[in-house]
């Protein structure tokens, strides 16, 4: 089973990129969202690819999306936008349990019944609080806390799996970190929406190449990490002194460095 994690017009699968759609700079994040990840699904389903688990951020916290994402992934979690019927739940509820996530302590308590979106059907809504530092009451609860929600169709995870879960999404924001610094997405190089997008697919096929090269060499060179920069990988790997010399009526490259690299042809 596979987790994707989704931002407009770019779907990844843990760190691997496996789908990009160009779309205009002034478009807001939901604008379109339900009919690229129809797309998105079609294509990844013609690959015999399933999905078990998919998050996102609140922009796909929309009717369409959770409609497509629930036809097409076994569980979702989704960020959820708060709203007065969301607010006016959340102000009463009881049976708060402490609760710690790395360094962050926060409550946690989940709603088994929430109806989004003015509809019928019944949805799971994890809801953590984190104590405000600067003791800002909150006008439904009346209390200074900082609410957050995640609306699911997963009943099995605790909530804390839940949030935990949810919260490891930022492993696949990295990715765009990534592709910003090391492949150039932060400087488009081109004036149109069609080139740009081919570039954007070009260096997306250029980085999965790469993850996947890095990965089976550190296996084999103990002095490569898997999760290494395309920079420092270019200066501990490619960027070593040789020389090509003659000898027995061969030409040999010799290298100038204490490196192994003969297990990567063993």
């Amino acid at each position: 089973k596979k987790t994707t994690g989704y931002q407009p017009g770019v779907a990844t699968i843990g760190n691997i990129i496996v789908f990009i759609e160009g779309r205009n700079g002034n478009s807001p994040a939901k604008y379109q969202q339900h009919q690229t990840l129809d797309r998105t699904f079609e294509l990844l389903g013609s690959n015999d690819i399933k999905i078990g688990k998919f998050r996102a951020d609140s922009a796909s916290y929309q009717q369409s999306v959770v409609e497509v994402v629930e036809k097409n992934a076994d569980y979702f979690y989704i960020r959820a936008t708060r709203c007065a019927s969301m607010e006016n739940r959340i102000g009463n509820l009881t049976g708060w349990k402490k609760i710690r996530l790395g360094t962050q302590e926060m409550e946690v308590v989940d709603i088994e019944d929430y109806r989004p979106f003015g509809g019928d059907k019944k949805y799971r809504l994890v809801v953590s609080r984190i104590k405000r530092k600067d003791q800002q009451t909150d006008i439904f609860s009346g209390e200074a806390y900082t609410y957050r929600a995640i609306i699911t169709n997963d009943r099995e995870m605790s909530n804390e799996e839940i949030i935990s879960f949810y919260n490891a999404r930022g492993e696949s924001e990295q990715r765009f970190d990534v592709m910003n610094n090391d492949f150039g997405w932060s400087r488009m190089p081109y004036s149109f929406l069609s080139e740009n997008t081919a570039f954007m697919i070009l260096t997306a096929i250029y980085a999965n190449f790469y993850s996947y090269i890095i990965a089976e060499y550190s296996k084999k060179l103990d002095w490569l990490d898997s999760n290494f920069r395309l920079k420092k990988f270019i200066f501990r790997f490619i960027t070593v002194p040789g020389k090509w010399i003659k000898t027995g009526r061969n030409n040999v490259l010799k290298l100038f460095t204490p490196k192994n690299y003969s297990t990567l042809v063993t």
